[in-house]
């Protein structure tokens, strides 16, 4: 029963604000807009994961002065949800989910910058569109292994996402880990976290309602130094991303094994295209 509450709870607070923030963010001149997006989108998502019996802590220093492109793991459905809660950020997706009932008017709401993968035509603006929305104070994250993954390794990270901040002048990359630290109020093993990831061929909807019978759940998100974008090209500045989210996945496990080995993670050179 609690299961169900939360998901109805889920639904309408996420429908409400997403309503409110087209509502209110017509009202606005265009400069306002991704700051003004940004803000309610966070107050929703803190909503949202209060709600839901989650948490989350920060772990290093957030620079909010400079044009930032953030890189995380990816490991739920409800991780750009557990973000946003701690960032104002504008999130990158594919083009198709604007089309989406539902979902598609709440990426729509909050400024989903929408990359068309098979139109190169568009390419230029959607660069264009990320580096606007850093210039203007709100980082755009991306999960650059381009799928979800238990949180034990890193896939390889694909470097489309990286052009937009390739050889960007006042450009900067923050690399960030984040997984479960308990779940149930119990402190998870290196085992125990795989709980809460997503993996084929269990279906999006299948996988939150899996998460929200876990009980309360505690997040660490790590974050590392920012990575100068200037003078380096998208397949330089993923491979310099993934060694630092390794880094901080190295950390995280060591921190929560006392000095446990973690797997290695899968070549780092191997970047995808």
């Amino acid at each position: 029963m609690m299961r169900v509450i939360k998901a109805i709870r889920f639904f309408f607070v996420m429908v409400g604000y997403s309503l409110h923030m087209l509502i209110t963010g017509r009202l606005l001149e265009a400069g306002r807009r991704p700051m003004h997006s940004a803000l309610r989108q966070r107050a929703g998502c803190i909503s949202l994961i209060k709600g839901l019996g989650f948490t989350a802590e920060v772990r290093g220093s957030y620079p909010k002065d400079i044009p930032s492109l953030i890189v995380s793991n990816h490991i739920g459905t409800l991780d750009p949800w557990i973000l946003a809660s701690q960032f104002n950020v504008a999130f990158v997706a594919k083009a198709e989910m604007g089309t989406w009932p539902v979902l598609g008017m709440v990426c729509r709401a909050v400024g989903i910058i929408f990359a068309h993968r098979k139109n190169v035509m568009k390419t230029s603006g959607t660069v264009n569109e990320i580096q606007d929305r850093m210039r203007s104070g709100v980082s755009v994250l991306i999960f650059p292994e381009g799928t979800t993954s238990n949180g034990q390794q890193l896939l390889p990270f694909k470097t489309g996402g990286f052009q937009a901040v390739a050889g960007m002048e006042d450009g900067y990359i923050i690399p960030m880990y984040f997984h479960a630290r308990s779940i149930g109020g119990k402190e998870v093993t290196t085992a125990s976290r795989e709980t809460v990831t997503w993996s084929s061929p269990q279906g999006m909807f299948a996988n939150i309602w899996h998460v929200l019978g876990l009980g309360p759940l505690h997040f660490v998100i790590r974050i590392g130094e920012p990575i100068p974008a200037s003078g380096r090209d998208r397949k330089e500045l993923a491979r310099s991303s993934q060694e630092a989210v390794q880094r901080l996945m190295d950390e995280e496990i060591a921190e929560l094994t006392g000095g446990y080995q973690p797997i290695p993670a899968l070549d780092a050179q191997a970047v995808h295209p």
